[in-house]
């Protein structure tokens, strides 16, 4: 998955956690290193790092103006 493409935008991921949990999350991706997404975790409001590797799927979020 090309998960660079959204560097400094926000997005919805669904990601496997080491314990094969899945979840869906909303970031704001700051960078990708070795293998690694550095991002800003909207649903915990803070700064969180996840595996590239498990990240199932992404998707641009959408901002409606009103």
């Amino acid at each position: 998955m090309s998960i660079s493409k959204y560097i400094g935008r926000t997005v919805e991921i669904v990601y496997m956690d080491k314990k094969d949990r899945i979840s869906k999350r909303t970031i704001r991706v700051i960078r990708i290193e070795a293998g690694m997404v550095y991002a800003f975790d909207t649903s915990c409001n803070r700064p969180r790092r996840f595996t590239v590797e498990r990240i199932l799927a992404a998707q641009p979020v959408i901002v409606h103006a009103s």
